[in-house]
């Protein structure tokens, strides 16, 4: 491979999609996929071309995926009609950034190492938002030479890239972090309404955490969602808990325990059934805190 590498990505929702946009304005050639081919259309008007064939996209340097879960990736590399069905081609390196399982990414890297590709977990940490502005940043793990094959497409995407490990690594950080995002959530919802049911103003309570040693980018980002209770998704409930279940399936099979978040899996799960939060943004679950507390919120 010479030059800058040749993208097939495959998997165009919210995230792949605002990812992709950043590759073409870089300058990149991308070919993109999707099992729902109508998606792609507003990225062909900007310069992608399409893959017919998962088999296709061999025929790209390097290639890209960015799916929903565990069997969204399965799926890629189905022997029927998946990655590796047709005759092969020039692609080196299979690169995926979905949020998945250890044991689905392990799947996955064994089929590329069948059809003589190397294969790179580099999930992604950051919304939409903060992808199109540039400041994503990337766990990746995977062989040495499939980092560095894979290096210019994740400078190109965000900010910092943390190397974490050979193998599925990565997978792992992603799942820790984003089980560390679901507590902090939590906790901040139940909090919150402690506080207004005691009389301090959500806002003021925040002002104050967002100032403190406790306060972080995430708690200052939510902070217009918990005050204006706007629950436009950035991320749902739904994805949040598919995460959380993801980090407790890995402890369950280590023998670790984790109370705190098995009891925040439930808090996500409450919010969802109760129609309070399905489909909206993962602060929602100040929703279901509210109510328990027998709390009626107003922005």
């Amino acid at each position: 491979m010479s030059g800058r590498p040749t993208v097939a990505w495959l998997g165009l929702g919210r995230m792949g999609t605002v990812m992709v946009e950043r590759l073409l304005d870089a300058g990149f050639e991308v070919g993109v996929w999707n099992r729902t081919p109508e998606r792609a259309e507003p990225l062909l008007a900007k310069g992608a071309t399409r893959i017919a064939t998962l088999a296709d996209a061999l025929d790209h340097d390097l290639l890209y995926s960015m799916v929903l879960d565990d069997g969204a990736l399965g799926r890629l590399h189905d022997p029927d009609d998946g990655l590796f069905s047709g005759a092969g081609g020039r692609a080196t390196t299979w690169i995926d950034g979905s949020t998945v399982s250890v044991a689905a990414a392990g799947r996955a890297a064994r089929a590329a190492a069948a059809a003589g590709l190397g294969y790179v977990s580099a999930p992604v940490s950051g919304n939409p938002g903060v992808v199109a502005a540039g400041r994503a940043i990337f766990a990746v793990s995977g062989p040495e030479q499939d980092v560095a094959r894979a290096a210019p497409v994740l400078d190109a995407l965000g900010r910092a890239t943390h190397v974490v490990g050979a193998g599925a690594e990565a997978n792992v950080v992603k799942l820790a972090t984003n089980g560390l995002l679901a507590v902090v959530m939590q906790s901040l919802a139940e909090l919150v309404v402690l506080g207004e049911k005691a009389g301090v103003p959500r806002d003021r309570l925040l002002a104050f955490i967002n100032d403190s040693a406790v306060g972080s980018p995430f708690s200052t980002y939510k902070t217009a969602a918990l005050v204006g209770l706007d629950f436009t998704p950035t991320f749902t409930t739904e994805g949040q808990r598919k995460d959380v279940r993801l980090a407790l399936d890995l402890a369950a099979g280590l023998e670790t325990p984790m109370p705190v978040l098995s009891t925040t899996e439930v808090a996500f799960s409450r919010t969802i059934a109760s129609g309070l939060g399905a489909g909206k943004d993962l602060a929602a679950v100040l929703l279901t805190a509210a109510r328990d507390a027998g709390l009626a919120l107003e922005a």
